[in-house]
């Protein structure tokens, strides 16, 4: 039995969360819009990361061969509270390398490419400077990305966090902090790894199979 959602006092979104939407790839923004406003208890999951963690263990050892200063995981999570939006952005990327004045963000993925890898790393790459945890690390200094995959690496620039990228991202956090929520689109494909319980989205296929105390 999950526990009731619990509203939140200020939105809340992942990384990960955005750049789905951002990417085009999460079609129902209610779903992102319920999380960012309310707490719920994480449903089971059966992803197995020990591959992604070996590709990252792998990733560090290789630049700090190559003389990086390497911050990895857990040393990198990020929050950031929004100026002009109500929301509090938080992230983690998997490496943050720096050397000679560049900083590198780099994300691991085990699996196929998506578009939305690319605006994950993205939105690294912006809020790395704004972060309290980790802008000192930037020092000015305005961080390019990488993509680490199994077969190639796939360099994001600096300038790839250009105006286009920040009016998409306003958009989409304008959805997420409106105090009116868009309407559902459910799906097989969405509603199977949704975290939303069936009790608070109606539209929901599988609706029912989760239940609240």
């Amino acid at each position: 039995m999950l526990k009731p959602a619990k509203k939140r006092v200020t939105p809340y979104a992942w990384v990960t969360w955005l750049a789905k939407v951002m990417a085009g790839e999460k079609q129902c923004e209610y779903a992102v819009w319920k999380l960012a406003q309310y707490q719920f208890d994480k449903l089971p999951s059966d992803y197995d990361s020990s591959e992604h963690d070996q590709m990252v263990i792998k990733r560090a050892s290789q630049l700090r061969a190559e003389g990086f200063t390497v911050y990895v995981e857990n040393a990198n999570s990020l929050k950031v509270n929004g100026r002009d939006y109500n929301i509090c952005i938080a992230g983690r990327p998997d490496i943050v390398a720096i050397k000679d004045g560049c900083v590198v963000v780099e994300d691991c993925k085990s699996g196929k490419h998506r578009d939305s890898h690319r605006f994950q790393v993205l939105l690294y790459m912006l809020l790395l400077r704004y972060a309290p945890e980790t802008k000192k690390r930037c020092q000015g200094m305005e961080p390019h990305g990488r993509l680490i995959y199994r077969e190639d690496i796939v360099d994001i620039p600096a300038e790839a966090v250009d105006n286009q990228f920040i009016q998409l991202l306003r958009q989409t956090i304008e959805t997420i902090v409106n105090t009116t929520p868009p309407s559902p689109k459910a799906s097989t494909w969405e509603c199977r790894y949704c975290n939303i319980p069936g009790t608070y989205c109606s539209a929901r296929i599988d609706s029912g199979l989760q239940t609240v105390a």
